[in-house]
């Protein structure tokens, strides 16, 4: 079986010419739906999805069940009137069906539109709006009844497929997917298809990607086939990998990080594994094994801090010899020595780490969004779990892309080939390469705003860039410190970057949230929601009165249980960065509540607003 992902340069041919080698590469593929079709009549009968279906039971499907599917899809489309350049939606969690019915638009040369699974309904009917989507495809029931109640007064959306056949639909506006599917194998338009996908141009808008909204409505970032290759041409650096190889995917498709990786594994082969929940990461790892996968920080944050306090509970010889092992492995991985000595660390503890979190056939997991602790990074780089920071943008994506053996904990790394890296004068980082959105869909003021005068890009992220020679190359890696737009600046005139503080935080399991405060204030304060869960065990355990969430965060035992937990997390922080004093909130801050985006990120103005009475207090003494 030929993978024509073999042949591409690595990350190491300094000598290449990569403007070249891209152009032929665009040559061979043209467009994503090209390239998927045309990787199917190579791999057949391999599998590239596999997932939990409806019944809850484990399937399957191969590269020409794919194919055959997207293209009765987009026969259906065209059949229905769908031309060049029309808008069509997914409305949906992660799932086999997300990216076949996602090529399906793409290979009628209409535009696909992500929704993400969460958004509510005012969200999503604001991007049906912006761009003028006529056709949306929906996952599950919630999806189905939010888009129902737009369509009924919508001058642009005009039809809806519903993805699972337990879907409850209504109307002559609605269909289910297997139905469409059907009828589009039956249609006679095969030549209408085959022109369509054949007439196809690297710089057709391919998708509109609408960004997170952290700051006010989100604005859609317009990417064409030619971005999202060149994005995937100097990032997919893995000869190794093929149809033997599994990536789990479990970040939203709906954002640019985990459907640009899912495309960039699917060019040479390699199998998709679907987990449509994170709180069920454990289990689909077991099941999957993935080589590769893509996520935030927040999940192995947690993950750390619960092997941690598992052996720490444990105690005894258990304990002893997990911190034995770890310093051993950490010293392994910094000096590059692996003796004998890891060789038994490796056996007694970490193979058994790998083999509870289903990570034994580890080649890079890919982890961005948020800052990721650097001891953190360290201990699994020690475990032998290659964990790697990378860098990008919805606007700008991939920048940075860990590979096997490059890997420097506290830096995101390491800059593409075809990707240049700037800092302005105010330490903001500026990108400049073929991987970059063209601009903001009917928006050309905001498009005019991000990019600078000579043509690069303005990322908003201040950073710091560090080239390090390794074996001959010299690599570069990017810093990130903290957002533009987001660092607090104290009464007292002191700049100070939140995500650091709340960084520290991450991997402490008694801690699900962890928002720091401070604009314009005399000192740094906090929002802390608890685990409650095991809150409630740790009260049980020490004979503090625990009744519900609401009384637990006023008592005084329990903010003292907290208060010792973030001085000692925090004590690597300037006097100036410490958090004096902080609020206990009875719940988590959710995006139904308006405080999240769907990616998770924080709406930093929102939530101080909304706690404002709260936080006030805590600065009147």
């Amino acid at each position: 079986m030929n993978n024509p992902a073999k042949n591409l340069p690595t990350w190491r041919d300094c000598d290449v010419n990569w403007d070249k080698a891209f152009e032929e590469y665009i040559r061979e593929n043209r467009t994503l739906a090209y390239m998927m079709l045309k990787n199917s009549g190579i791999y057949k009968d391999a599998n590239v999805f596999a997932q939990k279906n409806i019944q809850g039971a484990w399937e399957s499907i191969t590269w020409s069940e794919y194919a055959e599917r997207f293209k009765a899809i987009a026969k259906y489309l065209i059949n229905l009137g769908i031309k060049k350049g029309d808008m069509c939606s997914v409305f949906s969690g992660n799932c086999a069906e997300w990216a076949i019915c996602d090529m399906g638009i793409l290979a009628t040369r209409a535009v696909s539109v992500p929704i993400y699974a969460t958004n509510s309904k005012e969200e999503a009917e604001y991007i049906i709006n912006d761009a003028g989507v006529k056709i949306i495809f929906v996952g599950k029931q919630e999806q189905y009844d939010k888009a129902y109640k737009i369509i009924t007064k919508n001058k642009n959306l005009k039809f809806i497929v519903a993805m699972q056949d337990n879907i409850q639909i209504k109307g002559k506006q609605s269909l289910h997917l297997n139905k469409m599917i059907e009828q589009g194998k039956a249609l006679k338009n095969d030549k209408k298809f085959d022109d369509r996908i054949n007439q196809a141009e690297p710089d057709d808008m391919v998708t509109i990607i609408y960004t997170s909204g952290t700051t006010g409505n989100p604005k859609g970032a317009v990417h064409t086939n030619r971005s999202f290759l060149n994005g995937i041409f100097p990032a997919w650096r893995y000869p190794e990998a093929g149809p033997h190889f599994t990536s789990m995917s479990i970040l939203p498709l709906s954002h640019i990080f985990e459907r640009l990786w899912s495309y960039g594994c699917m060019s040479a082969g390699v199998k998709i594994g679907y987990c449509p929940n994170p709180t069920e990461f454990i289990e689909y790892m077991a099941a999957y094994k993935p080589h590769f996968m893509t996520s935030v920080p927040r999940i192995w944050d947690k993950v750390y801090g619960t092997i941690h306090e598992g052996m720490k509970n444990a105690g005894g010889v258990k304990y002893m010899l997990f911190e034995w092992a770890k310093g051993v492995g950490i010293k392994a991985y910094k000096t590059g020595k692996y003796g004998f000595k890891y060789k038994i660390a490796d056996k007694i503890i970490f193979s058994k780490i790998r083999e509870k979190l289903g990570t034994e056939n580890c080649n890079v997991y890919h982890i961005g969004g948020s800052a990721f602790a650097p001891d953190v990074n360290e201990f699994y780089q020690a475990a032998g779990i290659n964990i790697f920071m990378g860098y990008g943008l919805t606007e700008f994506f991939p920048v940075c892309v860990g590979f096997r053996d490059n890997a420097k904990p506290g830096y995101c790394g390491c800059l593409l080939p075809m990707c240049q890296a700037r800092i302005s004068d105010e330490g903001e980082v500026q990108l400049k390469g073929g991987m970059s959105m063209t601009g903001y869909y009917k928006n050309p003021k905001a498009t005019k705003a991000i990019f600078t005068k000579d043509g690069w890009f303005k990322t908003q992220d201040v950073g710091e860039l560090l080239t390090v020679e390794k074996d001959g190359d010299n690599l570069t890696y990017i810093k990130i410190t903290d957002r533009i737009k987001e660092l607090i600046i104290t009464s007292g005139g002191k700049n100070i970057s939140p995500q650091q503080i709340e960084s520290l935080l991450g991997n402490e399991i008694f801690i699900s949230q962890f928002i720091a405060i401070g604009e314009g204030r005399k000192f740094i304060s906090a929002l802390v929601v608890p685990n409650f869960i095991l809150l409630e065990d740790y009260c049980k355990k020490n004979n503090i009165e625990y009744t519900s969430p609401e009384e637990a965060v006023k008592n005084p035992e329990i903010y003292k249980f907290y208060e010792k937990l973030i001085e000692e997390k925090t004590k690597s922080l300037g006097q100036v960065e410490k958090v004096k004093k902080f609020i206990l909130l009875p719940g988590e801050l959710s995006q139904e509540a308006g405080e999240l985006t769907p990616t998770l990120k924080l709406k930093r103005k929102l939530i101080d607003a909304k706690y404002k009475a709260q936080i006030d207090k805590l600065y009147e003494e």
